[in-house]
Formats: C-alpha cells, sequence, structure tokens
C-alpha cells in the first residue's frame, strides 16, 4: 500500500486528527528504517554508477589512442601524398630500378617486374657456335705422355697361339688425362748437435727457413687456403672442408684466418708498388661499391687498369676516404668514372663519365615521358655509334678519329642536347612559392637534371671519342668489384675492419696476377716465401 498516495491521505484525513498524527509517526518511522538501511548496505545506484564510470574511461581511453594513431596515419598520408605531388610534378612515377639506373638487380622491388637491361651489342647475322678462323680448346694428345701402357693381344683369334714374339703391324693412340691422387706428405726435420772431436767444441744445425714450430703447415697448404678462401670466395669452413676432401688435411678456422693475415703482411710494399703503378698510368676506372663490416656499412674503393687491380676499404664513401686510397689525390691522367660529385673534386686529372650509365639515365627520362623520345632515341643511337667507330679505328691501329668525322659527331651531339635544352626548360625563379627563401633553389625534373649534366660535362661524356685509348664505359671497374660483391653474398660481412683490409690486399694482388697470366698457386707462394711477384712492371710471364 502507498502511504502517500492522494486517495489514501484524503481517506485518512476524513478519519480525524488522531488518524492524521498515527500516518506522521508510521512515516517518520520508515523514513527511520531506510536511513538504517542505507548506513547497512552498500548503495546500489553508486555501485552501479561507478561500474558505469569505469567502463566511461576505459571507452575514452581507448579512443584517445585511435585517435592518436588515426593523427598519425593522416599525417604519414599528408607526407605521401606531397612525394606523389612532387613525383607528378617531376613528370611521372615512373621509378628507377635495375633496367634504367646503376641500381643493382638486387634493389629491385621483388612485387615488381623489371624490364631486362637493353644490351649495346647488336645482332651480328652469325650462326651460334664457333666461327670460321676460331681456334677453340679441344683437348688435344700430349707429345709427351707421362705414363704408356701397351696392351697387345695374347693369343691369335684362329688358331690360338701365343702373339708375344708376333711382329707389331700398327700402334693406335688413346689418351686419358686424369689427375693423381694428392695426399698431404709430412716432412720432418732433425736438427743434429754433434761434438768436435778436435777440440770438444758443440756444433748445433740450424732449421730452415720457415720451419719455426715443431708442427706447422707448409706453404703448399697455406697457398691453397688462401686461394680457396681469398680467391674463389669459399667460406673458412667450406674451405676446411675442401681441403680435406682434396688433400687429406684439415686445418682449423684460427689457420686458415692466420693464412689471410700472414699473406696481407707479406704484400704491404707490394700493394704500395701497385698504387704507384697505378698513379703512373694514362687511363684509370675508378668506383665503389657497399661492404657490410662489423655489422655497419663501409666501402670498398677500386681502382683499376686492364694490367693492375687495387681495391681499399673505408668506413666513408666520398673525398676522404679515396684521398685515403693514396691513388687519386696525385694521378695525372684521364679518370674513368660514375657521376658521383666527390669524383670532380680531384682536378688534376681529366675526367671521362661512364656511358654505359648515361645511356640507362636515357632510358629512365623516355619512359618517364613519350616525349623526351625526340632526343633521347637519337642520343642514345649516337653514342652507340660513336663507341663503335672508336672500336673500327682501333682495330685498324689508328690513334684518334679524324677531325671532320669528329666535328660531325659535336654537331649531332650538341643538336640533340640542344633541343633537351628547349624541350626542359629551367623552371622560373618564383616556382618555389612567395614565402620560400629567395636562395632556395627550384626543383628540377629528371629531364632537366641530364640536360644539365649533357651541356656541362659535354667533354668527359665524349671523352672516348676525343682519346681512342679511353673506354667508352667503365664496367671494368665494376667487373672487378662484382667479386667483392659476391664474396659478401657467399661468406656474409666481414667481423673486422682489419679482416676487410687484408682481404682487399690479398685479392689486389691476385686480381692483378690473373689480369698478367700468372697462375695463382705459383704468385702466393712466391708472396709466403717473401718475394711477390713484381706485377707493376709487367715482367714475362712463367711457362
Amino acid at each position: 500500500m502507498n502511504l502517500l498516495s492522494e486517495a489514501h491521505v484524503f481517506r485518512i484525513y476524513d478519519q480525524g486528527a488522531d488518524a492524521v498524527v498515527r500516518l506522521v509517526h508510521r512515516l517518520a518511522d520508515r523514513i527511520t528504517d531506510l536511513e538504517a538501511l542505507l548506513i547497512r548496505n552498500p548503495q546500489p545506484v553508486l555501485v552501479r554508477l561507478r561500474d558505469e564510470l569505469q567502463i566511461a574511461k576505459r571507452t575514452l581511453a581507448r579512443q584517445s589512442q585511435q585517435l592518436l594513431a588515426q593523427r598519425q596515419l593522416n599525417h604519414q598520408l599528408l607526407g605521401r601524398i606531397r612525394e606523389l605531388e612532387r613525383e607528378v610534378e617531376r613528370g611521372g612515377t615512373v621509378t628507377r630500378d635495375s633496367h634504367n639506373s646503376s641500381l643493382p638487380p638486387s634493389l629491385d622491388l621483388p612485387w615488381k617486374k623489371v624490364s631486362r637491361t637493353r644490351s649495346l651489342r647488336q645482332k651480328s647475322g652469325l650462326k651460334p657456335g664457333g666461327q670460321p678462323g676460331h681456334r677453340g680448346s679441344t683437348l688435344k694428345q700430349s707429345a709427351h705422355p707421362d705414363r704408356v701402357i701397351t696392351h697387345a693381344p695374347e693369343a691369335c683369334p684362329g688358331c690360338g697361339a701365343p702373339l708375344d714374339e708376333a711382329e707389331v703391324l700398327t700402334s693406335e693412340r688413346r689418351q686419358v688425362f686424369d689427375l693423381p691422387e694428392v695426399r698431404v706428405t709430412v716432412t720432418e726435420h732433425r736438427r743434429e748437435t754433434r761434438r768436435c772431436p778436435d777440440c770438444g767444441l758443440t756444433a748445433k744445425a740450424e732449421f730452415p727457413a720457415g720451419v719455426g714450430t715443431a708442427v706447422q703447415y707448409g706453404p703448399a697448404v697455406l697457398s691453397r687456403a688462401a686461394y680457396l678462401n681469398l680467391y674463389q670466395l669459399l667460406p673458412i669452413a667450406r674451405t676446411a672442408e675442401a681441403l680435406s676432401d682434396l688433400f687429406g688435411c684439415a686445418p682449423s678456422p684460427a689457420t686458415i684466418q692466420r693464412a689471410r693475415r700472414v699473406f696481407a703482411e707479406k704484400l704491404v710494399r707490394c700493394e704500395q708498388r701497385l698504387k704507384a703503378a697505378i698513379r703512373d698510368s694514362a687511363v684509370v676506372g675508378a668506383d665503389e661499391t657497399g661492404l657490410r663490416v662489423a655489422g655497419k656499412n663501409g666501402y670498398i674503393h677500386a681502382a683499376r687498369t686492364e694490367e693492375l687491380t687495387h681495391f681499399a676499404y673505408d668506413a666513408r664513401r666520398g673525398r676522404d676516404a679515396m684521398i685515403e686510397a693514396g691513388i687519386l689525390p696525385q694521378f695525372k691522367g684521364t679518370l674513368v668514372r660514375d657521376g658521383y660529385l666527390s669524383y670532380s673534386r680531384f682536378e688534376g686529372c681529366r675526367h671521362s663519365l661512364c656511358n654505359a650509365h648515361l645511356l640507362r639515365d636515357l632510358l629512365f627520362v623516355e619512359e618517364l615521358s613519350p616525349a623526351q623520345k625526340a632526343w633521347t632515341k637519337p642520343l642514345s643511337t649516337l653514342l652507340v655509334e660513336i663507341k663503335e667507330a672508336a672500336e673500327k679505328a682501333r682495330a685498324a691501329g689508328d690513334t684518334q678519329l679524324s677531325e671532320q668525322t669528329m666535328g660531325d659527331f659535336q654537331r649531332r651531339y650538341d643538336r640533340l642536347v640542344s633541343k633537351a635544352d628547349l624541350l626542359n626548360p629551367l623552371p622560373p625563379a618564383d616556382a618555389v612559392g612567395g614565402d620560400a627563401p629567395k636562395k632556395k633553389r627550384p626543383l628540377l625534373s629528371p629531364p632537366r637534371r641530364l640536360a644539365n649534366r649533357l651541356l656541362r660535362w659535354r667533354d668527359e661524356v665524349l671523352r672516348f671519342m676525343t682519346d681512342l685509348s679511353v673506354p667508352f664505359d667503365n664496367n671494368g671497374t665494376e667487373r672487378d668489384l662484382r667479386m667483392v660483391k659476391l664474396q659478401q653474398k657467399i661468406g656474409g660481412c666481414f667481423r673486422t675492419e682489419d679482416g676487410a683490409r687484408d682481404f682487399c690486399r690479398v685479392r689486389s694482388y691476385l686480381s692483378t696476377a690473373r689480369k698478367q697470366g700468372y697462375a695463382l698457386l705459383y704468385s702466393l707462394e712466391r708472396a709466403l716465401t717473401g718475394k711477390p711477384l713484381p706485377l707493376e712492371k709487367h715482367p714475362l710471364r712463367p711457362e
């Protein structure tokens, strides 16, 4: 029953004052009971409100985190939008990869199909295989075999008579070229002490040079270990395994590492002579490539000729590292290089830009916009045409192209570069915006940057035409450096900088010996005895 309903109150009022007094007392008792109940028990309303408050706090924290993540994503998207806008302003979204730039194929995106790099070689029209006049390399019989085994019939197939003393009518020769089983041999050296019968003094013999410990590996084992590890680029564990399978000896990894250090120490003076010989050369190719050393990025700097090679390691890539290598600062000849800016700082020599890089840059610009084909395609064809003319002149024994031929090539080059200049004008000075600093340079498109390079470095681009001793490209240096990248691919990075420098020194010696036709094991054994080959003097090759 509801004590406070309107009908109930009027009914109590009709009963008189006593009934009203009793109602008031009942209401007061009810209020007292409710207050006592609230004191004894938790307030359900407050508990429910407290739970709802906790839920609201968690929801607010979660939404705050989502809002922060969305703001970060919006910031990244805005940055990407600005990058795409700049790409559109530069002429498109064509990306550089191995077919249109100097980037290696290892940096191509795995999900992107890259066009095959165009070759400068043209179809000759000849059939595949050896051509008339080709000497070939067929295995031929030796006039002085090491061993002769005679096979004679024992009995007559008709009557069965023995043929030991029968007349020899003909003899047919067949030879088998094979390797004998090579096993490691152990040579024991004994040093005797003897007493003189006349004066009674004792005399002790001396061990030969190189026999310094109770047990050691000889020069043949160490040379083969260095050959497999530093030239064939086998990892240390596989080098020990190969030596065990081939020769029956398995040196420890520490022994193979020690062999590398020993050879590097023996070749210090040889390296200095190689560097001096390269500095005195007329034409030198130079390049650099990255290498992981001790968990960090470093660089291998290469300087080479057709007869000489030098590698140097440095943690830096630029001019300071090249100065530290000690070749380019004193070089006075012609330097064949790519477009890396640090090379241009050496002003004591002439420069020749690699045209293989230039052809790929022309291809990249051509892919950016079909309109650029008006000058990129003819210029690529012109460079290849000049290359073929220079090769024919060298083959004919000429020292240079005729003045008329060079003048014609230069005029065609200038016309095409002028077309590139007109097709890709410089942006106006206010293109960077009204609020930008006045000294800020406007952003140049790739075609404009390439046109600037062709205008500024015309003599360097056409150096191979005006001087026939200069190659068309710098591919020779890149071929030398390829072995360094192969070492990193097979064996991983070097653990120490000293190990990288030892590798470069020994590899320089081996690469030079190979170019000059020396047997590498012979070259290593000479180095181990302290008498490395004088490779910088180009002596006669051993038979």
